[in-house]
């Protein structure tokens, strides 16, 4: 049996309690780089730039750094295979939910209903004092125009962009479901991630604390990979197509077999 195969035998066992846990590596093929690749993002701009004390010191420099190497890159991006793949398995009743390190929005672009973003969404600011969100669009083109850091319409105070900065605590309601997923899970499969970002990364080690096969689909090592049924070093979008492909292939023959029993 091949790894897709295996891999689509044990998301039709799981009966619809499959989880699919992703990060950065899950959306390079889309153009949006990783952290911490060869051409990912610290490459270029230290991480103390995404530090919430950075922001506060100096909120127009963190702005023209988001625009630059965050909005920009990722406002262009189009799900990749990984993402169409993950979306289809979800439409077949495999998968009950995406839980994602992403902010790209991919998933969701892809067909994904079921997503909790663990480190917020690009697309978004928020408002630290009043609590106001609002649609980024409506707010970076001005500042990119003008260099003028976003203000909240409600209470003045200055806008931040909708995504978790080092030194700031993970929504708290996105990661009490996801924990609480990950403890009914049968099923786990990491794409794209190091598993080296907590608390994020105890997602996969709840789900095998309480029972759950973990596959893990990575390009480099993570420190879980001797507890994965399976370990892929293949590209996501790459090895999932075939996964999709191979499940809708399974069902296929066992409806057949079925109707030839009637």
């Amino acid at each position: 049996m091949s790894a897709e195969e295996k891999l689509a035998k044990t998301l039709i066992d799981a009966g619809g309690k499959a989880l699919f846990f992703t990060g950065a590596g899950a959306s390079t093929e889309s153009g949006v780089p990783d952290f911490r690749g060869p051409q990912g993002l610290w490459k270029r701009i230290p991480p103390e730039v995404f530090d919430i004390d950075l922001f506060y010191r100096d909120p127009e420099y963190s702005w023209r750094i988001y625009a630059e190497y965050v909005y920009s890159q990722i406002s262009r991006a189009s799900p990749n295979r990984a993402h169409i793949a993950i979306a289809e398995l979800e439409s077949l009743g495999l998968v009950e939910a995406v839980i994602t390190q992403n902010i790209d929005k991919l998933h969701q672009k892809a067909g994904s209903k079921k997503v909790i973003e663990l480190h917020g969404t690009y697309d978004k600011v928020q408002c630290l004092r009043c609590g106001f969100h609002g649609d980024i669009k409506d707010f970076i083109e001005d500042f990119i125009r003008e260099k003028r850091v976003p203000r909240c319409p409600k209470c003045g105070r200055i806008l931040k962009p909708a995504v978790v900065y080092f030194g700031e605590p993970l929504p708290s309601e996105e990661l009490s479901s996801a924990f609480s997923l990950a403890k009914s899970s049968k099923l786990i499969i990491v794409v794209g991630s190091s598993l080296s970002v907590y608390p994020a990364a105890l997602i996969p080690e709840i789900a095998l604390d309480h029972g759950a096969k973990l596959f893990i689909i990575n390009e480099s090592p993570t420190h879980l990979d001797k507890d994965a049924e399976l370990v892929v070093r293949e590209k996501a979008g790459t090895f999932l197509e075939k996964v999709s492909n191979a499940v809708e292939e399974m069902m296929k023959s066992s409806k057949q077999k079925d109707e030839s029993l009637q």
